[in-house]
């Protein structure tokens, strides 16, 4: 018979909510939201990445990019450059302002992953991402049929 509580898609949600907020509530100790943190941390990554780019790596909708990116270029961490050979594409950089902010934030991100796969070993933190990531095939495989 089925039980929900073994459900994998209620077991993951469960655990990415928990963590979500867990890692929400540290960054806004320091004035800025889990969102934020990660556009920083890619237009950091990637100079001059678009937001269509940017978009994709942070697997949401080329709109709320645009929102975001709104938002934080009013913060000045943030700046939209037009591509000179294309205008229709912009490009974003960080401001200096963005640059420190983004200094000051990434290890919050790198200490939180260190403590919560603190006393997991390699072994089975590599079985964890390979079993998750043949979960996530499956159900697009399924998805996409």
């Amino acid at each position: 018979m089925f039980n929900l509580d073994d459900c994998i898609g209620i077991i993951t949600s469960r655990g990415t909510k928990e963590i979500v907020e867990a890692f929400n509530h540290r960054l806004a100790l320091h004035d800025i939201t889990r969102v934020q943190w990660i556009a920083l941390y890619y237009i950091g990554e990637e100079k001059g990445i678009t937001q269509k780019d940017l978009a994709d790596k942070m697997n949401i909708k080329e709109s709320t990019v645009a929102r975001l990116i709104d938002r934080m270029e009013k913060e000045g961490t943030v700046e939209r450059i037009k591509n000179t050979e294309d205008r229709r594409v912009t490009k974003l950089h960080l401001t200096e302002k963005g640059s420190e902010k983004r200094e000051a934030v990434i290890p919050i991100g790198e200490e939180f992953s260190r403590e919560g796969i603190h006393g997991i070993s390699q072994e089975h933190l590599k079985i964890f991402k390979e079993v998750l990531q043949q979960i996530i095939t499956n159900v697009n495989t399924k998805n996409n049929q």
